[in-house]
C-alpha cells in the first residue's frame, strides 16, 4: 500500500468516524480543511500518525495549512521532508 493510499485511510477511519462523518471516500484533491474534514486537532493526530507510521516528523515550518488542503499536498509535504 503506498503512502497516499494509508494517509487516505487513516483519515477515512481515525479522523472521519471520530468526528462522525459518514464518509466512504476521499479523492486525493479534495478539499480536507474547506470540508471540514481536518482541523488544527485533526492536524495534530495526522502528524503523528505520520511520526509513527513513516518515521517522518514534519518540521514545524512546514506545519501551515497549505499542506494540509488535501491528499496531494500533504504527499508532497511528505516527499519533501524526506530528502
Amino acid at each position: 500500500m503506498d503512502v497516499k493510499q494509508k494517509i487516505k485511510e487513516f483519515i477515512l477511519k481515525e479522523i472521519c468516524e471520530d468526528l462522525g462523518l459518514d464518509i466512504q471516500n476521499i479523492d486525493d484533491d479534495e478539499q480536507l480543511i474547506d470540508e471540514g474534514i481536518l482541523d488544527s486537532l485533526e492536524i495534530l493526530k495526522l502528524l503523528s500518525f505520520l511520526d509513527e507510521e513513516f518515521n517522518i516528523a514534519i518540521p514545524a515550518e512546514k506545519v501551515n495549512l497549505e499542506n494540509f488542503k488535501n491528499l496531494n499536498t500533504i504527499c508532497e509535504m511528505i516527499y519533501s521532508t524526506e530528502k
